[in-house]
């Protein structure tokens, strides 16, 4: 029940993020997605320090080694957000979330190369087929922007996100002899993230296009002016930390599989979500995919549950 909350929390909080950054990112038309990670990374710093400060968290003090481990962990981390922006220059979004569908897979491959599990069983592999080819019709679209080193970046991002996903669940739960809890993985994280995705949006030009975006506003009489767009970062940062804990507490909770099938559906979900909120017609191809993906994930569900070791009753 511990591990279905988490996942169902993580879900729609995920599911809301989305929505939100669609928000700031086109209706504020603040286009500038490094520095939108790091409000998030900045959100994390200041809710982590607002639950040291009212004593609802206590920091584990780490060793040298335990501290390069997370450093090669953000960068992981930061990489992957990289590749996947980078990516998406050179391909279609349709074809993106095609080639993303595919995490699951890699997550698999990853867990069983790292012996992180001793193995999935016949039905966890025949549960993710209708999840990959689900998402894959779910996304359907035109694939014009197709090519050769777009692919392999996108590729390579996917491989990426699934790596992220198993060294996530390996640290939280003692795979790397370094049993931190969610909390304080988040906390340890979001400085380092910060600093990465600032850095990164210096090199790439986003600060200075950001900088001269605000000045603009400032200068103009638009009623969508500064002071909406920091409320709506505000909110957007706090939204981040609070998917932060949910992720990370899923992670906590359940597998690495789980959470990429979980992102799985998040994604079929958005789809759906935005098809409402934003007037668009789903094609009988794309309403069919929705269908596979959230039937793959509860065949997922279902089977891990049955495989799972029962708890004797106590005989009373």
């Amino acid at each position: 029940a511990k591990a279905a909350l988490s996942v169902v929390s993580y879900l729609i909080i995920s599911l809301l993020l989305t929505l939100h950054n669609k928000m700031v990112l086109q209706w504020h038309q603040f286009g500038f997605p490094w520095l939108v990670t790091a409000v998030h990374s900045l959100g994390g710093i200041i809710g982590m320090q607002l639950l040291v400060a009212s004593g609802h968290f206590t920091p584990t003090r780490l060793d040298y080694s335990q501290k390069r481990l997370l450093w090669i962990f953000s960068a992981l981390y930061t990489v992957n957000i990289a590749v996947s922006n980078v990516s998406l220059h050179y391909v279609s979004v349709p074809l993106h979330q095609v080639v993303r569908g595919t995490v699951p897979v890699f997550t698999v491959l990853i867990s069983l190369a790292w012996r992180t599990t001793a193995g999935y069983s016949w039905r966890v592999y025949a549960s993710l087929a209708p999840v990959v080819v689900g998402v894959g019709l779910a996304t359907y679209g035109d694939y014009y922007s197709f090519s050769v080193a777009g692919f392999l970046l996108t590729l390579l991002g996917t491989v990426l996100a699934a790596t992220k996903t198993v060294v996530t669940n390996s640290i939280l739960v003692g795979g790397y002899r370094l049993k931190l809890s969610a909390l304080d993985l988040l906390y340890q994280l979001c400085p380092l993230a910060l600093v990465q995705t600032l850095a990164w949006a210096a090199v790439t030009g986003e600060l200075t296009d950001a900088w001269a975006f605000v000045q603009a506003l400032r200068s103009s009489d638009s009623a969508d002016g500064v002071y909406p767009l920091a409320t709506a970062l505000v909110a957007n940062g706090a939204i981040a930390f609070v998917l932060n804990v949910a992720s990370f507490t899923a992670s906590k909770n359940t597998s690495a599989l789980a959470m990429t099938v979980t992102g799985n559906v998040k994604v079929v979900l958005a789809v759906v979500l935005g098809c409402v909120l934003f007037s668009v017609r789903l094609s009988w191809l794309s309403t069919l995919g929705c269908v596979l993906t959230i039937a793959g994930g509860a065949a997922y569900s279902a089977v891990r549950l049955s495989e799972a070791p029962r708890v004797p009753k106590s005989v009373v």
